[in-house]
């Protein structure tokens, strides 16, 4: 299949009709939306970066804490819309998930939960029955009411706490520290828990994450096919963090297999996607009143399709570059994408060449820019606020669809808007 090439063209801020007018439905809804959101957050809640203030949890253990058993409920509410125009639909999340759980420490070191996760959306009355990995499409004639997963996590780490062992639900989504342009932050809102095997090794100079997210199980002579995600997340810091100048390497390789030996006729083969994104990274420890530090950012991302013809594209590469200011109250960034040909397994397409439509559209070069802005505050130790606006400002260009038919896109100027809610209070039961 020929890619054409794409023209690149200036992008309007504003999005425009096909007139040259301002789409004012689209300013207005847009306009409404961030007013309720920040009108609706206390100034003294405001504070930085939604993805580890919100999303992300502690994975260490509790000192003391052998023979405790405690109640612990994590509840995240979220109400995130996403005006999206091009390369994927806009749709809004609306909804929250709760995990009540028991946890019991058998020993100083060893760490035993046992719970459900339950999902819920705003307006839903029926559910998709499979597994969650992104956000899914309604099923007719195969659904339930609710959806519930059973939560079921095993935690030993070594005596120093430098080597964890977690068997069962993982410490998954943004406690990986993936870089966004392999790891869309959304999914702390929609994909189930991740499940399977994790370790991690955590020291001054280097931090690794290794786990095996097993996505969909299947039995002997099973209709569908089994899927899971192998990945590794690892940062090596050249020096101490608390430097003036700190520059560290994060090596990131996310892998997905999608097959199955057993499964039962039609055989559909196996396929088998890679990504890789290795770069370099500086903090400048400013320390002043308002302005805290300085981040920037450059990385080298690539995507492989190592066996089998899921995708329409092969391979690919592109580059991400971003710089970040954390302030007094909240964090700014903006950043670059530019993709050739670059597909990212469970990233935004944003930060790729293929849409996600019927009819994937497969483009030879694009760009994105993007700005976001983030205000987050830690509940002292039962919860965290979140807020995020995230400008994505697609560039035209035109791409060949699966087909062979010529499509053009125009520039565009898209937009995520969300606000986010997360309590986690902990209830001592019994001590053994």
């Amino acid at each position: 299949m020929k890619i054409g090439k794409q023209i690149l063209s200036l992008p309007p801020f504003f999005n425009l009709s096909h007139t040259g007018k301002i789409d004012i439905g689209y300013c207005m809804r847009t306009i409404v939306i961030l007013l309720c959101l920040f009108l609706s957050l206390p100034h003294n809640l405001l504070y930085a970066q939604v993805e580890q203030d919100v999303f992300a949890v502690p994975s260490t253990l509790e000192n003391n804490a052998k023979g405790k058993l405690m109640l612990h409920v994590d509840n995240l509410n979220f109400f995130q819309n996403n005006e999206f125009k091009t390369l994927t639909d806009g749709y809004s999340l609306p909804g929250l998930w709760i995990q009540p759980r028991l946890v019991l420490y058998p020993l100083e070191n060893l760490k035993i939960e046992a719970g459900m996760h339950m999902l819920f959306y705003n307006g839903a009355s029926h559910y998709p029955t499979r597994s969650y990995i992104k956000f899914l499409e309604y099923q007719n004639n195969d659904n339930k009411r609710v959806h519930i997963r059973p939560f079921f996590r095993a935690h030993l780490a070594s005596k120093n706490q430098m080597f964890h062992l977690i068997l069962g639900n993982l410490y998954g989504g943004s406690n990986h520290r993936l870089i966004e342009a392999l790891y869309n932050p959304e999914l702390n809102l929609t994909a189930d828990p991740e499940n399977g095997m994790q370790v991690l090794f955590k020291s001054k100079y280097l931090d690794a994450d290794a786990w095996v997210d097993w996505q969909s199980f299947i039995f002997r002579n099973d209709n569908h096919r089994e899927r899971f995600v192998l990945a590794l997340s690892s940062l090596l810091r050249l020096n101490a963090p608390e430097k003036k100048l700190h520059w560290y390497i994060p090596l990131q390789i996310v892998g997905q297999h999608i097959g199955g030996e057993v499964q039962a006729s039609p055989y559909h083969g196996v396929s088998s996607l890679a990504n890789l994104g290795v770069g370099i990274g500086m903090k400048w420890n400013i320390g002043r009143k308002i302005l805290k530090n300085l981040q920037a950012e450059s990385h080298f991302v690539g995507y492989k399709q190592l066996t089998g013809t899921l995708l329409p594209i092969d391979n690919g590469y592109g580059w991400h570059n971003a710089l970040s200011a954390r302030l007094s109250n909240f964090s700014v960034q903006i950043g670059h994408m530019n993709s050739r040909k670059f597909v990212s397994i469970l990233g935004s397409p944003y930060f790729g060449s293929l849409s996600d439509s019927a009819k994937p559209t497969v483009f030879r070069h694009s760009q994105m820019l993007y700005g976001k802005v983030e205000y987050s505050k830690r509940l002292k130790q039962i919860g965290s606020i979140g807020i995020n606006l995230t400008l994505y400002q697609y560039f035209s260009g035109n791409g060949v669809n699966t087909d062979g038919d010529y499509v053009s896109n125009q520039s565009s100027t898209n937009v995520l808007t969300g606000i986010y809610l997360r309590v986690h209070p902990s209830l001592f039961l019994h001590q053994f």
